[in-house]
């Protein structure tokens, strides 16, 4: 069994690990769906046995960063709807460790590996500073939630694209107004509809039309 200089792993019990040691990779997240996903996880996790068998099932991606740090590089709603539903632990899956590297050169392969996504819950691009240290303190992007609607709704597909639902809320966000998203969902949802349609959007992934 390979032994990591890991400051998140040393309190592991088999590879499970506190939640809030997991560091995000992005700054986001839809609440909607975390809502969305706590509801699917409720009668799972009213169980002790089923919960841990469950999260045996599920490991969390990590890459080990500098200072011996778990980053998590998907599953980031899932993560946080286990948080709010009162699940301390989780099993993780080591991807790779990068722990070698210093910070610039760690967030630089991040990204151009596909598992870091530098921009806050406005669309902007930040630094890699601005992270979050802790999953709890994850924004909400109501676009990201208008994205996740959409796939729901069957307007695009699901595809293994890193962060392909932030390139669809990203479109959306320059296309439908923030006030219409944040007071009347579904109007906005009706918008997305429309164009998830149109040949702007062909170049996303999962694009069905």
């Amino acid at each position: 069994m390979t032994t990591y200089s890991s400051r998140c792993l040393a309190q592991s019990d088999l590879d499970f690990i506190p939640l809030e040691d997991l560091r995000p990779t992005q700054l986001a997240v839809g609440m909607r769906a975390i809502d969305a996903k706590r509801d699917k996880l409720r009668s799972v996790l009213a169980s002790p046995k089923r919960t841990k068998a469950y999260l045996q099932r599920r490991p969390l991606p990590v890459v080990l960063g500098p200072g011996g740090h778990c980053y998590l590089i998907d599953k980031h709603h899932l993560s946080l709807a286990l948080i709010h539903s009162g699940v301390e632990k989780a099993r993780v899956d080591i991807i790779d460790d990068l722990s070698h590297m210093e910070p610039t050169a760690f967030w630089r392969t991040m990204e151009a590996e596909g598992r870091a996504y530098l921009f806050n819950e406005e669309g902007e691009r930040v630094r890699a500073t601005r992270l979050p240290r802790a999953l709890s303190s994850l924004r909400a992007d109501p676009y990201r939630d208008l994205a996740w609607a959409a796939r729901e709704a069957g307007l695009f597909k699901k595809v293994s694209v890193p962060f392909s639902e932030f390139r669809w809320a990203a479109f959306f966000r320059a296309r439908i107004d923030a006030q219409v998203v944040t007071s009347d969902f579904a109007r906005a949802l009706r918008m997305a509809r429309q164009l998830a349609k149109t040949r702007a959007a062909s170049s996303l992934p999962g694009y069905l039309h």
